[in-house]
């Protein structure tokens, strides 16, 4: 069995459950993204009728990458809202994609029969969807940006390093992963010194900056810090824009993201490309002094 998984916290949370679900098979676990799943398609193209099933998790694809990937044995789950308006193009893959808080939120309740559950995966389970939907009170509250930091603090393969060292559920982190967490926190601190823009777009007001990483810790610290409706963090080096936003605003980034990005993603979060587009709506924001 074959799992193309997203390259963060959630699509390892996914992948660990699936590996479990199917721990009679053997399982190889690959990190993707968005960007990349095609490419990966086509390195294996020749070996991908080897595989039983082949599962496609945790990524927003667009109409031609659903199209390029409807096979026979490929079963695609994914949470993202944008992602829905294509899943008719599965017309012999199976699809289940439909919006939910997080990708493992979504495959623990659809396998939770076939699991072993302990109160420790559940606890697993639920700090990776708190940080999926960022549905805590950051900075105040910790324990989901911790655990991503640990994931983070892997090296490559990320995915397989933390399904091994959480694949019995939540446990005490290591003298190790309590030294990535610093150091993660370490570097959020530091991208807070970056340039800061601000504007609106409709109605709502929009703050943005540049990153290297920790999207979601650097967004929501700018929601708070300049009582924002939308954060916009832009990461030159993999020539990607993220976007987050404040609870309540109505405002869906997914279809933000896809106008401006080329992208797309949920209500709530939503990402793309460093596009032409963006560029020019980058010209209507002023430096925040």
């Amino acid at each position: 069995m074959l799992i193309f998984t997203d390259s963060d916290l959630d699509g390892a949370g996914s992948a660990l459950l699936l590996k479990e679900v199917y721990s009679g098979h053997k399982v190889i676990v690959v990190e993707t993204t968005e960007y990349s799943i095609l490419n990966e398609f086509k390195n294996r193209w020749n070996t991908l009728d080897h595989f039983d099933k082949i599962f496609v998790c945790d990524l927003s694809l667009n109409e031609e990458q659903a199209i390029a990937i409807n096979r026979d044995n490929v079963v695609v789950i994914d949470h993202h809202e944008t992602h829905s308006k294509f899943a008719d193009k599965y017309t012999i893959a199976k699809a289940i994609v439909k919006p939910y808080s997080s990708n493992t939120k979504l495959v623990f309740d659809l396998f939770k029969s076939k699991l072993n559950v302990t109160p420790e995966k559940e606890a697993l389970v639920d700090l990776i969807d708190q940080y999926d939907s960022w549905s805590f009170d950051f900075p105040r509250e910790l324990d989901p940006a911790r655990l991503n930091a640990i994931y983070y603090g892997y090296n490559k393969p990320k995915a397989e390093k933390f399904i091994e060292s959480f694949k019995d559920g939540l446990r005490d982190y290591t003298s190790q992963e309590e030294w990535s967490i610093k150091l993660h926190f370490k570097r959020f601190v530091e991208q807070l010194e970056n340039p800061k823009f601000a504007g609106m777009v409709k109605d709502y007001k929009v703050v943005s900056t540049f990153i290297t990483a920790q999207v979601n810790e650097v967004g929501n610290y700018m929601l708070d810090k300049y009582d924002a409706d939308v954060a916009i963090m832009v990461n030159l080096d993999l020539k990607v824009v993220s976007f987050r936003k404040k609870k309540g605003v109505q405002l869906n980034l997914g279809k933000l993201a896809e106008k401006l990005c080329d992208g797309g993603g949920s209500h709530n979060l939503a990402g793309g490309n460093l596009t032409d587009t963006f560029a020019t709506f980058t010209k209507t924001l002023a430096p925040i002094k």
